[in-house]
């Protein structure tokens, strides 16, 4: 590409590879878009896209959380070994213990399930609401 490539108003290049079932979804995208060469698509999105970002910071809560409530029910069961006896307050514990990592679980689940939602709707639809820039 040496002075071809001096000569022209774009002459950085970056390749992009794609397995076959990405080159499929893409070639539908380009089509849905009224099939501009690949080039003209590539550019007019990688430069007009929104970023999406994903913040995980809450997986790291919900991980200092688990190990707490995993803390817990382990000595409750040592106990419960120790003793051989299980006595009602410590089924109650365990009970609120369960529901305690059920609840952090789901509602960790529930948020990133809003996050992929909204990741769809950017990507199929070019929505960028809720994003960040």
């Amino acid at each position: 590409m040496g002075n071809y490539a001096g000569n022209r108003s774009r002459p950085l290049a970056k390749l992009v590879t794609f397995n076959h079932g990405e080159m499929n979804f893409l070639n539908l995208r380009i089509a849905k878009s009224g099939n501009p060469p690949f080039t003209t698509y590539a550019r007019n999105s990688l430069l007009t896209s929104k970023i999406v970002h994903v913040e995980f910071t809450n997986t790291k809560k919900m991980l200092e959380q688990l190990s707490r409530i995993g803390n817990n029910l382990n000595q409750i069961a040592h106990r419960a070994n120790e003793t051989e006896k299980v006595t009602g307050e410590d089924v109650a514990e365990v009970k609120n213990e369960v529901y305690d990592l059920f609840s952090v679980i789901n509602d960790n689940l529930l948020h990133r399930l809003d996050l992929v939602q909204r990741y769809e709707r950017v990507v199929l639809n070019g929505n960028h609401e809720n994003t960040r820039d």
